[in-house]
Parts: C-alpha cells; sequence; structure tokens
C-alpha cells in the first residue's frame, strides 16, 4: 500500500483531551490611565474639521456618551 497523506494519516484512535487550567491569574499589566477629556474633545473638533468624521459619526459619539452619563 503506498503512503498518501491525509488528514486521517496516522491517527490511532482515542481523541487528544484538551486539558484547560481554570485557575485565575491577577492582570498583571499596567492600570488604564485616565483620558484628557479637553484633550479628546479637542481631538473630535479636529477629526470632524479634517473630514474624518462626519456629523452622523458625531452624533453616534455623542449617543454613546449620553448613554455612559444618563
Amino acid at each position: 500500500m503506498s503512503e498518501i497523506n491525509t488528514l486521517a494519516g496516522g491517527y490511532k484512535g482515542g481523541s487528544p483531551r484538551v486539558r484547560s487550567n481554570n485557575s485565575i491569574k491577577p492582570y498583571s499589566g499596567d492600570a488604564p490611565k485616565e483620558i484628557d477629556a479637553n484633550d479628546l474633545a479637542a481631538k473630535i473638533k479636529q477629526w470632524y474639521t479634517d473630514g474624518n468624521l462626519t456629523k452622523e459619526g458625531a452624533q453616534i459619539v455623542l449617543d454613546e456618551l449620553n448613554k455612559i452619563v444618563s
């Protein structure tokens, strides 16, 4: 019989078991830094002025911010 490379070639039976480690590891990254709201507002204005943000896009941002503060 000739050797043929198949997906099941050399399969000897019994599916391999995947073992998971359910231990919770503490987050080791840097804490998120606070965003300067004035800087963000200036960036949004600049994006709008440059044409990178449409009125519809600005309305979406405004709607999402209203959801957060409501």
